[in-house]
């Protein structure tokens, strides 16, 4: 059985793997130890790097991957579980010039059911057409500095992939009919009791008003309506507080890396 780490790192996965395995612009690749998303962009934010193990790692297997991106022109980003990352990594990581660009706290909240019933935010609505899709990307794409196009075109190219299945949950928060807060539930096809928390962003000038807690608390609200019982997530230091607050803890670290 997995321990929650374990399960946050899965999640992570799955949800990275999720709109590229459906569209048919983007493609999933494997090696022994490693997972990697093809989104066709040449920013980092979707080309992800999952390296799942690392006893058997090499460094040749590390460096087809990384040039598998380089080859075409695009960037990418490396993710592993702390715990993962041993000497024989390091030191590989060092040799292709790999360097350390961030970190996230796992989190999770294991008793959804428990979870109180709280009235309907009416500012907050499930996206169900693509120009919402749009108007979420943009809100997200606004959290990069410099601002990040390519969110625009991930979720262009994604949109009817969104629209069609019934896994990936997009919610906006509306404030004079401008969409100024996002955040999104990823729940896993083969473990549905399973869902991770995604991508919660509110626009700079809207901050500080609660509109990331009400977007928190309407989630974790719709993960227990349908039946969901372990929520899970990666968390920056903007974040991790709110998340607190609402009863997640804390376990694990996820480190992102890349070429320098």
């Amino acid at each position: 059985m997995m321990n929650k780490k374990e399960q946050i790192d899965l999640n992570f996965k799955l949800h990275a793997e999720a709109l590229a395995k459906e569209c048919n612009l983007m493609q999933v690749l494997s090696t022994d130890n490693i997972n990697y998303i093809d989104s066709g962009l040449k920013a980092d934010t979707f080309n992800v790097i999952h390296i799942e193990t690392t006893e058997s790692i090499s460094k040749e297997e590390v460096e087809s991957v990384v040039n598998f991106y380089e080859n075409r022109l695009r960037e990418s980003c490396i993710w592993i579980e702390s715990s993962k990352l041993n000497t024989k990594l390091e030191e590989i990581f060092s040799q292709l010039s790999i360097v350390k660009s961030g970190l996230n706290e796992g989190m999770y909240f294991s008793n959804v059911n428990a979870i109180k019933e709280i009235e309907h935010c009416s500012n907050i609505y499930q996206v169900d057409k693509k120009q919402d899709i749009i108007d979420h990307a943009f809100v997200i794409a606004n959290n990069w500095d410099p601002f990040d196009v390519n969110v625009l075109h991930y979720y262009d190219r994604t949109s009817s992939d969104i629209l069609n299945n019934k896994k990936t949950l997009l919610f906006n928060y509306i404030e004079d009919n401008v969409v100024v807060g996002v955040i999104e539930l990823f729940i896993e096809k083969e473990h549905p009791k399973n869902a991770g928390i995604y991508n919660l962003s509110v626009m700079k000038e809207n901050r500080r008003k609660g509109i990331g807690e009400k977007l928190i608390k309407h989630t974790m609200q719709v993960a227990k309506n349908l039946g969901i019982e372990s929520l899970f997530l990666q968390a920056s230091d903007d974040s991790k507080n709110l998340f607190l607050k609402e009863g997640f803890e804390i376990d694990g670290e996820f480190m992102e890396f890349c070429k320098k």
